[in-house]
């Protein structure tokens, strides 16, 4: 009995200072956000508590599932498409020789440092369509029917932007995963040389599945960085054509700032977190449930 009091005390010092943190710079900040988002306020002053009448308005607003939808594209897009990529970039580093292999690691952490304004400027120059080097290239063979306005049509717009977001951060998860990977012991290739398994026989059944936590860790990274996407929005199409590219906090940025209705702002704050949590519990509930040691 005395050893568990003594355990649970022990385990309560380390975690008080994580805890108090956590509270000070992620729950207490919250809470005048819920507080706001029963009120009729626009960011100056309270005129009034409204009720659930800002929740009531937010959720009946086809504007705010229209960039629901479009936030879950971009993380779709980011989760289906660019983990596996850099997956597969990772895996080609950790054959290279090492002089290839530096230049690898060099060139996947240059597009993460540059600044989100010459990353949104640098696409909007690639998506020109007069002399964007997509249309360019479409052009030259032949294809000038699939030469489109690429941040002007409504049905390429969000697909656009998820691209310009997912070559910034692809490199950087690769590097990610390369550094899972060489975590991983060297006597499971050796057996599997000796065996004479193949590269893809070794990736599928040694590589990736003793990659998991650094694959789950990414996914809650990838997603949870999806879903607060706003700044290549506001570089590349400031939320247009029309409200045809606004994400969530795209869309509670407009609403707060730009429409001067914070409570209603405040109310899709509530609802992202929400939002936000329910996919991290998605994600621990089914990603990588089972501890793997090696």
């Amino acid at each position: 009995m005395n050893k568990n009091y003594n355990s649970k005390l022990a385990i309560f010092i380390f975690a008080f200072p994580t805890l108090l943190l956590f509270t000070a710079f992620v729950v207490y900040p919250i809470i005048p956000e819920l507080i706001i988002s029963f009120q009729n306020n626009d960011g100056f002053k309270n005129m009034g508590y409204v009720g659930f009448d800002n929740y009531r308005s937010v959720l009946t607003s086809a504007t705010f599932w229209k960039s629901n939808a479009n936030t879950l594209i971009i993380v779709a897009i980011s989760t289906f498409v660019g983990l596996p990529i850099s997956l597969l970039l990772a895996l080609l580093m950790d054959r290279q020789v090492e002089g290839i292999r530096r230049f690898f690691k060099l060139s996947s952490v240059f597009p993460a440092v540059l600044s989100v304004t010459v990353i949104g400027q640098m696409w909007i120059a690639i998506y020109e369509p007069q002399w964007g080097v997509i249309n360019s290239l479409l052009r030259s063979i032949g294809l000038d029917n699939l030469a489109l306005e690429w941040l002007s049509d409504k049905r390429t717009v969000v697909v656009a932007i998820a691209i310009a977001f997912l070559w910034q951060y692809i490199g950087l998860n690769a590097l990610l995963f390369y550094t899972g990977i060489k975590s991983i012991p060297k006597t499971y290739y050796e057996a599997a040389t000796i065996d004479g398994a193949s590269f893809l026989k070794t990736s599928i059944k040694i590589t990736i599945p003793l990659l998991q936590d650094v694959t789950k860790y990414l996914l809650v990274l990838s997603v949870l960085g999806c879903m607060s996407q706003f700044a290549h929005v506001r570089i590349m199409t400031a939320g247009g054509p029309g409200d045809a590219s606004r994400t969530v906090i795209y869309q509670l940025y407009y609403t707060a700032f730009s429409a001067s209705d914070y409570g209603q702002g405040c109310a899709i704050a509530i609802l992202f977190v929400i939002e936000c949590l329910i996919l991290t519990l998605i994600i621990n509930k089914f990603v990588a449930r089972e501890k793997i040691e090696f």
